[in-house]
């Protein structure tokens, strides 16, 4: 069973926008399962533009937020005649109506910017029973997304950023110890099966050599050791293994990756590859949580040299 934890929700959105309306509705309905803030990074980077302040920060602030995959936002945005009626039967202790129409204006343009994100939703309905439900149903299927989404959701994210590459795309999945999701079939991609197959002896060659005393220090190492690492200069260029009483954690590196044609390969063998180092270090019984950096993620027929 693999899933993919959401860290955490951000609403987003104007003032008199419902934020508090549907921050209240999530945790009632969904019994307060998601961490949920209320205003990040866009809004920050919204008021700086209103105010004509300095936005390097809060630019890069919200890219990392996007870019991490185990998080979700959520902008609200109301038909301007919402807002003025809101406005209108309770006011606002900070903003008047010119205010609110600049700063509505600002989050319009975010809107449009980043609506082909993967992890960005625009909810521009009224906010009732039905709406949250559906939004509920869009944050789980989100969370339990397999490989193939994954993918997908990279390839949005590339396609979405400028010059078709991100930097820092990253995500985490936990597994049970099941594992039943890896496809034996893509293993055995034709461009890419030697080199997998090449990386997995070279770290089972790793974890017996260290278990034996195979190293510089002539030390026999246990099961727990901070030494099962693998590197290398191709595009999967680390991996690395620590096994602690709650489970086994797996951390990848690709320092490039073609999304749209080479990454969802990668992903079911790095998966696999967990499954493998999970039976040699008799992990069973325990969770398994795999953490993925992509430093360069982009789409090959934008970016030509890998």
């Amino acid at each position: 069973m693999i899933k993919r934890p959401i860290d955490y929700i951000f609403l987003e959105g104007p003032d008199l926008s419902g934020k508090t309306t549907l921050y209240e509705s999530i945790h009632k309905l969904s019994d307060y399962r998601w961490n949920i803030q209320d205003r990040s990074a866009l809004s920050m980077l919204v008021h700086a533009r209103y105010y004509e302040r300095d936005t390097f920060r809060h630019v890069e602030q919200l890219r990392s937020e996007l870019f991490n995959l185990n998080n979700l936002t959520i902008l609200l945005l109301p038909k301007w005649d919402v807002i003025i009626k809101r406005f209108s039967d309770r006011g606002d202790a900070i903003q008047n109506l010119s205010s609110l129409k600049k700063i509505y204006n600002l989050f319009s343009e975010a809107a449009e910017e980043l609506k082909h994100y993967p992890n960005f939703i625009i909810m521009s309905e009224a906010i009732d029973d039905q709406s949250v439900r559906y939004l509920l149903n869009q944050i789980s299927y989100y969370e339990d997304s397999d490989t193939r989404s994954i993918t997908n959701n990279c390839v949005a994210a590339c396609a979405a950023s400028e010059n078709k590459e991100c930097i820092g795309l990253n995500f985490t999945l936990f597994d049970d110890g099941s594992f039943e999701d890896v496809d034996t079939g893509d293993l055995l991609y034709e461009k890419e099966v030697d080199y997998y197959q090449e990386i997995l002896e070279s770290i089972k060659d790793k974890i017996v050599k260290e278990l034996s005393g195979e190293n510089e220090y002539s030390r026999e190492e246990t099961k727990d050791s901070r030494r099962f690492i693998y590197t290398s200069n191709s595009c999967i260029s680390l991996a690395h293994f620590l096994l602690r009483k709650d489970g086994l954690d797996c951390k990848y590196f690709l320092r490039s990756s073609n999304v749209k044609d080479t990454l969802n390969y990668d992903i079911n063998f790095l998966k696999f590859l967990s499954s493998e180092i999970y039976k040699i270090l008799n992990a069973q019984g325990t969770f398994c949580r795999m953490s993925f950096i992509i430093n360069s993620g982009h789409i090959l027929d934008i970016i030509n040299e890998e």
